[in-house]
């Protein structure tokens, strides 16, 4: 694929998800509050479309990480979300943004197409970073790409799973800035044996 091709692509994708956002705030009155709140109190700036990794293939189930202690589970044989609350079945065509409601309200939520909304995940509030209130968006496009990217949350997001051809990988969405800090990984330590 030409360099050209890929811009066309990548804008595209941006586009995507920004007309879904306009469409979910007239749709639905959570995803307009949160999203106002998160704008009014880090600036219109903060949401940005960060580069996709591509689900599809990944062995079930893969996590996906949001402020560093909330986690999800994608299955990819399903094209589903799951967390202990619910779980959602992505669908074709559709994109889905997962953050919060409130400030501190202690429940991940997905919104899809329509203003529907579903809660997936508590998260401990009492935790130093959490999820965003806009923190990322699901792209279900066809049966080959099943998309997450973060949304330059001030969290970040970790992807943790395996595919079926290049093995087991981690995806690091790192919120570094000077407003926010980054995501540091501590004690880690790996072993081989003989």
């Amino acid at each position: 694929m030409s360099l050209q091709s890929q811009l066309n692509k990548s804008e595209a994708f941006k586009e995507r998800i920004m007309r879904a956002i306009v469409e979910m705030r007239t749709h639905s009155a959570t995803f307009d509050h949160a999203y106002e709140t998160y704008t009014q109190q880090y600036g219109e700036e903060v949401l940005a479309i960060n580069d996709p990794i591509n689900l599809v293939g990944t062995v079930d189930h893969a996590t996906l990480i949001f402020g560093r202690i909330t986690g999800i589970g994608y299955y990819d044989s399903s094209k589903t979300l799951r967390g202990s609350l619910a779980s959602i079945q992505l669908k074709h065509s559709a994109v889905y943004i997962i953050g919060r409601r409130q400030p501190q309200d202690s429940t991940l939520v997905i919104w899809g197409p329509n203003g529907s909304e579903v809660d997936l995940e508590r998260y401990n509030p009492e935790a130093g970073v959490i999820p965003s209130r806009v923190h990322g968006a699901f792209v279900f496009q066809d049966d080959e790409n099943v998309l997450f990217t973060d949304l330059c949350s001030s969290s970040g997001t970790i992807v943790v799973g395996e595919t079926k051809r290049r093995g087991s990988f981690i995806c690091v969405y790192d919120p570094g800035s000077i407003e926010f800090p980054s995501i540091k990984l501590d004690w880690i330590s790996t072993n081989r044996k003989s």
